[in-house]
Parts: C-alpha cells; structure tokens; sequence
C-alpha cells in the first residue's frame, strides 16, 4: 500500500497543490486501495496487485475525465514547460522493472560461474609442472606449462564466452545501469521491499562465502606443516594453493548468485546508475579488486612454503596475460553495450 501512496504523490507532484486537485488525489487514493483491496480478496499477491493498481490508474491522464480534472490538468501541462537544459527520460515503470529482475534473476549463475572460472583458471599451470617435476606425471616439464598454459586460456575463453552471452541478455535494459531514466518512486519502493524480501538468503550467503575465505588457507598451511620432508612434499604443496583458489572460487560462486536483488534495488533507486567508464562497476574493475592480491598471495605462498622460486616467478607473466585475456573480454563487453546505444 505504500507504493500506491507513493507513487499516487508522484503523479501530483508536477501539479499545483490547489484544493480541487488535492481533492481529487484524495479521490484517487481511495479508488486505488479500494482497487487493491480487492485484487488481494481475489487472491493476488501484494506484489501482483500494487502493479496491476498502477497499470490501471497510473496515468492521470487517463482518469482524469473520472475525477473531473481535466481541465486543471490540461492548463497546466501547457503553462509549465520544461527545462531546456535538463536531460528528459522517460521512467522506468513495473512492468519493465519486473522484466530487468526477471533478466538479473535468469543471468545470476551463469555470471558466478563465470567469475569462479576466472579464479580457477591458473590451476592446471600451477599444478602441472610441478607434477611434472616431481614425477607424478610422465611428461616433460615444459610440456606441462604449455597444457596448463592452453586449459588456463580456455577456462578464460569460456568465462568472456559467458559473460558475453548474459550481456545480451540484459541489453535490453542497459539504460537502467547507466542511470539514463527518471526517478519512479513507485518502482523504487517495489525494488526495495524485493531486496528486503531477499536480504535474508543475501546475508546468509555472505556469511557462508566469507567463511570459506577464511578458511581457504587451511589446506595450504596444513600441507606445508604437516607434509614437510614427505615424498612429493613441493607437489602437495602446490595442491594446497590449487585449493586455496578452489576456496575463493566456492566463496565467490555462493555470494555473486545473491547479490542480484540488492542490485536491482541500487540500480532503480534514484535514477542513478553506473556507466560503461566507471571503473569500480565495469567488469574488469570487479575481477581486478580481487585478481591482483590474490595473485600476489599465490606468488608469495609459492616461492616461501613451496620453496619453487625457480619456476614460481611463471606467476607473474601468466597472471598478465590471463589479466590481458579479462580485459579484453570486459572491453568486448562494454563496446557492445556501447554499440547497442
């Protein structure tokens, strides 16, 4: 109900507050609640009866010969005019709202999955070799570099693969993202109370992703520890940072899936939103928070516990080019949106 009443302040908001329009909207309201009283009787969710309420009485134009203000309407849309410096965009209304969830909600796991192949990716090279080193595999050393080095490419080809597909999924409604739209106070509530209703599982997942963070070391230090002086002790070792990636990769594929509804709520909440150049929101910008320190925590759990500083430097040239591959799959991302203005 305090949507309707919202968004019924919102439709009298471009009027004069003279005692014949304050009537009418007094008016209005009651056909409104009356109107969604009766959709919840039918058995309507909340959700399904504040959007059909709107549909119906929403436009003022529409209802106003009912309410009889039709001329106070009329003589004001031609006394006003806009402002020839402001942006106009149209709002974004339920109906369209509803879809953009509907399209979050539908991308959600494929895009964790995407990010978690982003982070799992360096495995097989870090595995591999040292594999191969050690004997465990009956190939050459630098053939292992090469396969790690080719199935670390293609987990990246696959992830940009994905990330790419979802975005044109959502190309639709890549106006609400980048803010271009006008406040719609109505949609803001309805976006909010879907974040509230989904905050329970977002918080639960939080909590579960950021314990296996905390945990990912574990097996890392517990290898180096406990297996010190056994065969193949360097090979374990590495199996224990493959694991610590493993650990974020888990982490990160829990939480992402949850975030979708606060999203939504940020995105639609005051006609802001963040743009194809805003580093903290792109793609890249995301994956590079997180790829660097972990990067850099993989190099220096490597080269002390492992004592591999003769092969763990590969680290930092694979790291740029898996970097280089992610940037150029989120460049790729950003110039479609930008060609489907």
């Amino acid at each position: 109900m305090n949507v309707i009443i919202a968004y019924l302040e919102a439709m009298f908001s471009a009027y004069p507050q003279s005692p014949r329009l304050l009537e009418a909207k007094v008016e209005l309201q009651g056909m409104m609640e009356d109107a969604y009283t009766s959709l919840i009787a039918e058995g309507r969710s909340e959700n399904e009866a504040v959007g059909q309420v709107i549909r119906d009485f929403g436009n003022l134009e529409e209802v106003a010969p009912v309410l009889g203000i039709s001329a106070e309407i009329t003589q004001e849309s031609t006394t006003v005019a806009p402002e020839p410096h402001r942006a106009q965009h149209a709002p974004v209304g339920l109906d369209e709202a509803r879809a953009y969830a509907d399209a979050l909600q539908g991308i959600r796991f494929r895009l964790s999955t995407a990010v978690a192949l982003f982070v799992l990716s360096p495995a097989a090279l870090i595995a591999l070799p040292v594999a191969a080193s050690s004997g465990l595999l009956p190939i050459a050393e630098g053939l292992a570099v090469f396969v790690g080095l080719l199935i670390l490419l293609i987990v990246v080809a696959v992830g940009v693969v994905v990330i790419v597909a979802t975005t044109r999924e959502t190309a639709p409604f890549r106006h609400i993202p980048e803010g271009r739209f006008a406040a719609n106070p109505a949609v803001t509530r309805w976006a909010e109370s879907l974040a509230l209703e989904h905050d329970r599982a977002r918080i639960r997942s939080m909590q579960i992703a950021i314990a296996l963070w905390i945990l990912a070391p574990i097996p890392l230090i517990a290898f180096a520890l406990l297996l010190d002086g056994s065969p193949h002790d360097d090979f374990w070792v590495v199996i224990g940072v493959v694991l610590v990636l493993a650990f974020v990769a888990a982490g990160l594929a829990v939480l992402l899936p949850r975030l979708w509804a606060q999203t939504l709520a940020d995105e639609l909440g005051a006609g802001r939103g963040s743009t194809a150049n805003d580093d903290e929101r792109s793609i890249v910008g995301v994956i590079a928070a997180f790829y660097w320190p972990l990067l850099t925590a993989i190099f220096l759990a490597w080269s002390f516990i492992g004592n591999a500083w003769s092969i763990s430097w590969v680290v930092w040239p694979v790291g740029a080019v898996l970097f280089g591959a992610i940037a150029a799959g989120g460049s790729a991302v950003e110039n479609y949106r930008g060609a489907r203005r």
